[in-house]
């Protein structure tokens, strides 16, 4: 590292056994810039060369992190335990873990011979140890405290000392009495850097996952342009960066790590979004909102929201970064640096229709065409031919892709490229095309097009979703979604009530949400006659107790919702049928029947009333 010959010769002359000082060195540096690396490589490197007698003039050293030390007993457990190798063994273990006071105490105890060998030596064996405290600025003891503690070192025991901190980050609250004690304890203090190209060097040497790392070196000089472009050479957060890519690219989609092209857009785009994520500067919040940041494009600054205005300053502060085609979510992302979990389902999702991932021939047109800004000419129109094709032909019967078909026609038309012909009218023409799908029964029923994830399919934001005519589009797809659902419904119904005669657990399908084929959301039961069900409630004369007990849970968690309100009258039907049913029984099974259904239909009533 060029940059920091300098401290390097400074800590030669200053560790030479033969120079004596009375003061400690500080290395000072923002978070990230290698302090910690440097002076461990220092010292493993076999330096400093303090002398023409070469290796008997080296000092060894004692590292400790003062990061969230409470009190001097945890520092002197952590030089105790690097000095002592007995420390392995049951005596070591207890001596470590005492208090710098209560070491003095058991020195005198009923311990082992072992045990007060090591309480005599400890001092002996610091003499010729250079010793190194890190993190101060991170100390939750007062600062001065410490660095009296560090200062006792210097003065009383004549150790080298070198203190390791970043002075931006010591608390305003101590600013004063810090600097007042700094100039007692610390003669000098270097200013340590890194040289990034070295740091990755490191870093990719840890990497396992053989594509990671190719893609790395491959990309380091794009890399290393993206990182300093952030401002902050924080090298943790590149290596924490670094390694969230690759667990991210070794839980997911294996295509992904095939596909060169990919692996470098994302890599790039790790890094960029993950900086500015780890400084502080974005939250995971404005991380997940990123891909839907296109709004600046349209408007004059002093018109941008400040998200938009944030997300412009980002592109512009990274031009290179492919902002429009995540290769992942940035949802997904935004968890990932958050939490540290990789959503490989919403990944997956997004990677196998991802041109850069399956080839553009294997995406589908849509999906090539969100990718507007990214096509070549001729890609551009091979997509453009398809998806009118495909058009002409009903082919397309997903809401999710209706709408991003829907999308894209409206953001074609402001490049004056009007898909549909220059004076059609975008809306009636999604209208007829919506009505005849559905006619023919191909409009896929996947309500949840409109539900937590409206505003997007395929973990993709939709072109123009503000523009008044995609949101009556939207209307009008969910409408036919809907009613396309119901009639899902209707043709289920037969085949959910001969479950319900032959398997009376699956009046558990009535209240569950978590598989596929339940139908806890889902309005079903008035497409079943009512003379058919009120057999599988009551049975000679007996409640179906777990058929009832179902029906009050179903409606209970719909409670507020309103999914299952076509079934209200079907209920009142059930309720009427099951009355008669009372009417005509004997006792004692007329009070029977008429306390338990009373019962039932009490709680069920709460839950649809909403109250």
């Amino acid at each position: 590292m060029a940059e920091n010959k300098d401290v390097r010769n400074y800590l030669d002359h200053f560790l030479a056994s033969g120079v004596e000082s009375d003061y400690a060195v500080m290395l000072n540096g923002p978070w990230g810039a290698g302090k910690t690396h440097f002076i461990k490589s220092y010292f493993r490197e076999g330096e400093p060369a303090v002398s023409s007698e070469g290796a008997q003039n080296r000092l060894t050293h004692l590292y400790v992190s003062l990061y969230g030390v409470r009190s001097t007993a945890e520092i002197t457990d952590q030089f105790f335990t690097q000095s002592n190798p007995m420390l392995g063994s049951k005596v070591g273990r207890l001596v470590g873990s005492v208090s710098s006071r209560v070491l003095n105490d058991l020195a005198g105890a009923d311990v082992s011979d072992g045990a007060r060998s090591l309480f005599k030596d400890w001092m002996t064996r610091l003499d010729g140890k250079a010793l190194v405290f890190d993190d101060l600025e991170r100390c939750a003891m007062p600062l001065v405290d410490v660095m009296g503690f560090i200062n006792a070192y210097v003065e009383h025991d004549g150790l080298k000392v070198i203190v390791i901190a970043n002075e931006d980050e010591i608390p305003d609250k101590q600013r004063e009495a810090y600097a007042q004690k700094k100039e007692k304890l610390v003669g000098k203090t270097l200013r340590v850097s890194s040289d990034p190209a070295q740091v990755l060097d490191a870093i990719i040497s840890k990497i396992g996952h053989q594509k990671v790392k190719e893609t790395i070196e491959r990309e380091r000089a794009e890399l290393l342009k993206v990182f300093e472009a952030s401002g902050a050479l924080n090298f943790r957060s590149l290596r924490a960066i670094l390694f969230d890519f690759e667990r991210l690219v070794s839980d997911v989609d294996p295509r992904l790590a095939t596909a060169p092209e990919a692996m470098k857009d994302l890599l790039l785009l790790m890094i960029a979004v993950g900086v500015e994520f780890r400084s502080g500067k974005i939250s995971a919040v404005e991380v997940a909102q990123f891909e839907k940041s296109f709004g600046w494009r349209f408007f004059k600054d002093d018109e941008l929201s400040p998200e938009d205005a944030k997300a412009k300053r980002l592109f512009e502060k990274y031009p290179d970064i492919g902002w429009h085609d995540w290769a992942v979510p940035a949802v997904a992302l935004s968890k990932l640096f958050e939490s540290g979990i990789v959503d490989t389902a919403s990944c997956n999702e997004r990677l196998g229709c991802h041109p850069s991932v399956v080839g553009r021939a294997a995406a589908p047109a849509w999906r090539q065409l969100w990718s507007l800004y990214q096509l070549s000419r001729t890609d551009y129109l091979d997509a453009r031919d398809q998806l009118v094709s495909e058009l002409e032909q009903r082919e397309i019967s997903h809401p999710g892709v209706i709408l991003h078909v829907a999308g894209f026609i409206l953001r074609a038309a402001e490049y004056d490229d009007h898909l549909l012909g220059e004076n059609a009218d975008v809306v009636e023409y999604f209208r007829k095309y919506v009505a005849d799908v559905l006619s023919v029964g191909k409009l896929v029923p996947e309500r949840e097009v409109f539900g937590f994830s409206a505003g997007s399919y395929g973990n993709l934001g939709y072109h123009s979703e503000n523009a008044p005519k995609f949101l009556e589009i939207s209307k009008l797809v969910k409408e036919a979604t809907f009613s396309s659902f119901s009639e899902h419904m209707r043709s289920a119904a037969p085949g959910f009530l001969k479950r319900l005669k032959s398997e009376p657990s699956s009046a558990l399908l009535l209240h569950r949400h978590d598989e596929e084929g339940n139908f806890a959301d889902a309005a079903i039961l008035h497409y079943i006659e009512i003379d058919k069900f009120v057999p599988l409630i009551v049975n000679d004369w007996t409640v179906n107790r777990n058929l009832f007990a179902s029906l009050v849970e179903r409606y209970e968690t719909d409670r507020h919702q309103g999914n299952l309100a076509e079934e209200y009258d079907w209920l009142k039907g059930l309720r009427a049928s099951l009355e008669a049913l009372i009417a005509a029984a004997k006792p004692p099974h007329q009070k029977l029947l008429q306390e338990s259904i009373s019962s039932y239909f009490s709680k069920i009533d709460v839950a649809i009333s909403g109250s």
